[in-house]
């Protein structure tokens, strides 16, 4: 009897995760930095969800609590692994250009600012990376309070800090020479 039970789940399970996936999916990518990362990150969150599917049934805002997940695989993976820098794939490239451009100086032009912001963005600590890209993303003060547990002020003030970090970063390496493309 209990397989029946389990198996009558699933579709809910599904119904329920269905609406949060490719969300839950952009915000592990904006954390990890890569595509196998954040696909390990949020199947860890699926498979949380499932143990936990009584909660997942009894919840207004589904999306914060699978965040707040989601969040949390992100800090405990990383802090089991030793330190590396994030290793950005020309794959990953493509899923952050825009898929129509004026022209090949202008694609090039917005590859190479992409792949600033990301080397700057890789320098920032995993903590100043993670909230960073989880405001990027949309979520609001609120809703990073209850996925981080951390209050209002000292979020605010963590999102300051990284976004000074970063603008620090992209201006030093505006400073760096290059060279010149010729047409």
């Amino acid at each position: 009897m209990k397989g029946k039970t389990a198996m009558a789940t699933h579709p809910e399970f599904r119904d329920l995760l269905a609406p949060h996936l490719a969300s839950l999916f952009r915000s592990a990518y904006r954390l990890t930095g890569n595509r196998a990362d954040a696909e390990d990150v949020v199947q860890e969150v699926c498979v949380r969800a499932y143990t936990h599917l009584a909660t997942l049934r009894t919840l207004d805002q589904p999306k914060s609590w699978l965040l707040k997940i989601a969040y949390r695989v992100f800090v405990d993976a990383a802090r089991r692994r030793v330190r590396s820098p994030v290793r950005a794939t020309a794959e990953d490239f493509d899923a952050t250009r825009a898929d129509e451009g004026p022209g090949p100086d202008d694609h090039v032009e917005a590859e190479l600012a992409a792949r600033r912001v990301l080397a700057a963005f890789a320098k920032l600590d995993r903590e100043q990376r993670a909230l960073l890209a989880l405001h990027v993303e949309g979520y609001t003060l609120a809703e990073l309070t209850v996925m981080t547990e951390l209050s209002t002020d000292v979020l605010k003030a963590r999102l300051y800090r990284a976004r000074v970090r970063l603008g620090k970063l992209l201006a030093a390496d505006a400073k760096t020479p290059t060279l010149a493309l010729v047409k």
